[in-house]
């Protein structure tokens, strides 16, 4: 556990330094933070529209739609916070020699690598997500259990880590890809992807987004939060995203190996 605590308090040196960097352009984190809340309040009342003349669409109304498209926001605003800033830099360390200086560090270079920086204008939208969610389960009127708030926190943990596991990959990819710019856009499609409930979307479509696992990410959460959740998929959804970061592990070790650094 003593290693676990000192990486912990390393990534706490590195994101406060990152932090403290960001502060000096307050003016643009106030901004970041309107635009954020405008698209938002655009997306959900944009949402209003494909229940103008029903009551609900494939089995979800607009409050629980709402539900999803808050929890959208907020693993998007976590993605942008957390995982962006450090997948964006990913080709630079390749091609400038970087990643050579970060793996002679007496540290976990996976960890290093994926979670060193954090982008602070995107530090609210988690929030406001969650604001939007917990406004979507007021307008439904379905009480929240103890179980259901239980679920949905388990299954968010599990979506986080999902997200994460797609960037450590794409991070390894970097390794071995010449051209691997646009890689975010993968990332940033796949969180796109479950803005609305899956079932909103036809078959083949639906299965597909169910076993890739886009649903894991919005969908079943908010099912969760509601109520409305099969009890079966609670450990699906910790074995799917647990084998996800071991999987993701495993190729990052693997394209590792193969790295011959910059020099190369």
């Amino acid at each position: 556990m003593s290693g676990w605590r000192r990486q912990a308090r390393v990534l706490r040196i590195c994101w406060r330094a990152a932090v403290a960097g960001e502060l000096e352009y307050r003016l643009n984190f106030l901004s970041h933070a309107a635009l954020s809340a405008f698209w938002m309040v655009w997306a959900a009342a944009g949402a209003s529209v494909y229940f103008r003349f029903t009551g609900a669409v494939a089995g979800w109304t607009h409050a629980e739609v709402l539900v999803v498209i808050g929890l959208f926001f907020t693993l998007n605003g976590l993605r942008q916070a957390l995982l962006q800033p450090n997948l964006e830099r990913m080709t630079e360390y390749v091609r400038r020699g970087t990643l050579d200086f970060l793996l002679t560090k007496p540290f976990d270079a996976q960890l290093l690598v994926s979670l060193r920086h954090v982008r602070i204008n995107n530090l609210l939208d988690p929030a406001l997500g969650l604001t939007l969610t917990l406004v979507g389960v007021v307008l439904s009127g379905r009480g929240v259990s103890v179980a259901a708030l239980a679920s949905f926190l388990l299954l968010l943990a599990c979506a986080a880590l999902l997200m994460y596991a797609l960037s450590v990959v794409l991070m390894a990819l970097a390794l071995v890809m010449l051209a691997a710019e646009e890689l975010d856009r993968v990332s940033f499609a796949f969180v796109e992807l479950s803005r609305f409930p899956v079932q909103m979307y036809r078959d083949p479509a639906q299965t597909v987004l169910t076993v890739v696992p886009v649903a894991f990410l919005t969908t079943f959460p908010a099912s969760a939060l509601l109520g409305r959740l099969d009890a079966y998929l609670l450990p699906i959804a910790v074995a799917v995203a647990g084998g996800a970061v071991v999987l993701a592990t495993l190729a990052w070790r693997r394209c590792l190996r193969s790295y011959a650094g910059a020099s190369s």
